[in-house]
């Protein structure tokens, strides 16, 4: 008999787009976060094919990509390793400096990639937090320095962290929980005064706003067994036909086909299938999260991308809390 399925509002009430009205409306998964992400990291653990795809694997090749993606200096003078995965250089690269010698935190660090990616640059130290035990088995395997956290908890769970680091790294985590407002600003909380964070989420533009991808994510929840559900993002990532789809996505399937173009890798697919919440977040609410944390400066570091499947931003914190003007005398009207 199938499991009951919790009520979602993206399958249930069309709701894909974030407005921060809803924060406090919604509830964390009813499996909870620690089980939801570490299905997803135990199985690229175990499974090569899952662990062997850009968006996912730690080789040092891989990871020379993430740093040219972000810096746009590749640690070799090369091109991509493998430009299959979509990646570009940032229209506003990170400086460096931002990164070595300093303090970092990796918050939903996953299997570790950027984690290492700060490593590699010369973070003094880089703290790894997630909340899946599968993800902090892969990332304690090359940095000792991790710890379980519920990110959206922070500044109760891990007082100490708060206003500890330099720069925060805050990868593509805030649309999959309930209350993307409360995690932003949980992972804002550990910047210090003048340090920096760094957040991706997904646009509006992008493909998770597309009601194929909700159709595919719905299906994906109504499946009951590990098997059922792996079957299918094989078939999601294979690109076959599919009578569920609209006869559009099925045609264009059938081009990225004949033109030989490369499947989405396993996890990157799972990734989206996975998760019980996937917000998009509009650009302004996004620079509105920064000037609501505290950010005096904001920059938009893919505004030049054509198709944009996400916004990522850096924010600098201000050094000193800013101080109100002083009241403007009043005078007696003669």
């Amino acid at each position: 008999m199938p499991t009951p399925r919790w009520p979602n509002p993206h399958f249930d009430e069309g709701v894909l787009v974030w407005k921060d009205e809803y924060s406090g409306r919604f509830q964390p998964p009813p499996s909870g976060y620690g089980a939801q992400f570490d299905f997803q990291w135990k199985l690229a653990l175990e499974d090569a094919e899952y662990f062997n795809h850009p968006g996912a694997s730690l080789d040092d090749v891989y990871i020379d990509d993430r740093i040219y993606e972000l810096t746009g200096r590749h640690p070799k003078g090369k091109a991509f390793h493998d430009p299959s995965a979509g990646t570009r250089v940032l229209d506003r690269p990170l400086e460096e400096g931002l990164i070595r010698g300093k303090c970092c935190i990796d918050i939903g660090c996953g299997m570790g990639r950027w984690t290492k990616a700060m490593m590699k640059l010369g973070a003094r130290s880089v703290l790894s937090v997630d909340i899946s035990e599968s993800a902090l088995k892969s990332v304690t395997s090359f940095n000792r320095n991790a710890r379980q956290v519920d990110i959206t908890e922070i500044p109760n769970q891990c007082p100490d962290l708060v206003g500890q680091f330099d720069l925060s790294m805050f990868w593509g985590v805030a649309m999959c929980t309930h209350d993307p407002l409360k995690a932003f600003m949980s992972a804002a909380s550990t910047v210090k005064p003048g340090g920096s964070l760094y957040v991706m989420v997904y646009a509006p533009e992008g493909e998770h706003n597309t009601k194929l991808v909700n159709l595919q994510r719905s299906h994906f929840a109504r499946l009951d067994t590990v098997s059922e559900r792996l079957a299918y993002v094989d078939h999601v990532a294979q690109r076959g036909w599919d009578p569920s789809y609209p006869l559009r996505e099925n045609l264009k399937n059938l081009v990225r086909r004949s033109l030989g173009r490369p499947n989405p890798g396993k996890i990157g697919v799972l990734d989206m299938l996975e998760p019980f919440y996937n917000w998009v977040i509009p650009l302004d609410v996004l620079y509105g999260w920064m000037e609501q944390a505290g950010f005096r400066r904001t920059q938009f570091l893919n505004e030049f991308e054509k198709k944009k499947c996400a916004y990522h931003m850096l924010g600098t914190k201000r050094s000193v809390e800013a101080r109100p003007l002083p009241a403007a005398p009043v005078y007696a009207r003669q």
